[in-house]
């Protein structure tokens, strides 16, 4: 009983950090752009970001559960220490990668009992890579051809109400795609023997990260909806909805990837479009300096704590 409390508490720990930090890499740009309200963005994208883990969040349970055999003292150890750099990401302000710290985790516990299916780590890893670039080309596509539509629209009325339609419908699709790509993050390496089932997966992973997105990091938010570059309300929209298509293409390939590195590259390519002197590359450094150092922190963690849990158990 003791053992499923701690596995429940700590799988929702490592949930809500994720909602927490990367509720701002969907709604960062149209908040800082006063398209939605913060407590408006936080509810809905509570709602969908748990539809998109309950419904769609089982396709990447297998890959996270084969980085290194799983068993609870690996998973609890994983887990936590993945949680705990997260929220010491989140506390400097800096969207952090949740894919990058539980494989880095889960690697580095995995390299003490000599176990890494390093096949699975690599097929990640190269995800990492391409999720900012393939972000950023969705975004320059999407916005040269949405903008043809949105630019024949002599309506300022009418501009304004598709504006609004795009920011809530792109967001809600954000959503609920990063819901379904990041589940496996949170609970799929809990998924084995005598651990988690799937459906209790599920259900724990996108309670915990519809908890994390009701109670946001505002600064965070304006990190990614300030910081990276100036966005309009119409480029918050296209940002948003390059950052979630990446993230859905990824859920049905099962390889759960970055939103962090999925909204930068996003954000940067609607930057792009408008002028390279739009794009703060000081920030977008910071950020990208927060996921190298990711998995290596995550890891060195993980280890610590599942030594101790070896020597108390």
């Amino acid at each position: 009983m003791l053992r499923d409390l701690l596995m429940i508490a700590t799988a929702m720990l490592l949930g809500w950090s994720l909602g927490y930090n990367n509720m701002a890499t969907i709604f960062g740009p149209l908040i800082m752009s006063d398209i939605i309200k913060y407590r408006t963005a936080t509810i809905a994208g509570a709602i969908f970001i748990f539809l998109g883990a309950f419904i769609g969040g089982n396709s990447g349970i297998s890959t996270m559960n084969s980085v290194t055999h799983v068993t609870f003292d690996i998973s609890v150890s994983a887990a936590l220490g993945t949680a705990i750099v997260v929220l010491i990401m989140t506390h400097y302000s800096l969207p952090t990668s949740i894919t990058q710290g539980i494989i880095g985790a889960l690697v580095g516990v995995g390299l003490v009992e000599h176990d890494v299916n390093w096949w699975i780590v690599g097929k990640v890893a190269a995800s990492w890579i391409i999720t900012p670039f393939g972000a950023l080309v969705i975004a320059i596509f999407s916005y040269i051809v949405i903008s043809l539509f949105y630019n024949r629209l002599k309506s300022l009325r009418i501009r304004g109400t598709m504006v609004r339609l795009m920011s809530f419908s792109f967001s809600i699709y954000a959503s609920y795609s990063l819901g379904a790509n990041n589940l496996a993050n949170i609970t799929g390496p809990f998924v084995g023997k005598g651990l988690f089932g799937h459906e209790e997966a599920l259900l724990i992973g996108g309670l915990a990260m519809a908890l994390g997105f009701l109670t946001a990091s505002k600064k965070v938010i304006r990190t990614v909806g300030k910081d990276i570059t100036i966005m309009e309300p119409f480029d918050s929209s296209i940002a948003i909805f390059g950052e979630g298509t990446s993230l859905l293409i990824f859920s049905f390939l099962g390889i759960p990837i970055s939103s962090a590195q999925a909204s930068v590259g996003s954000t940067a390519g609607v930057g792009l479009v408008k002028g390279l002197k739009t794009v703060s590359l000081k920030t977008i450094v910071k950020i990208v300096s927060g996921w190298l150092i990711t998995p290596f922190i995550t890891g060195t963690i993980a280890v610590i704590i599942y030594m101790i849990m070896k020597v108390w158990g």
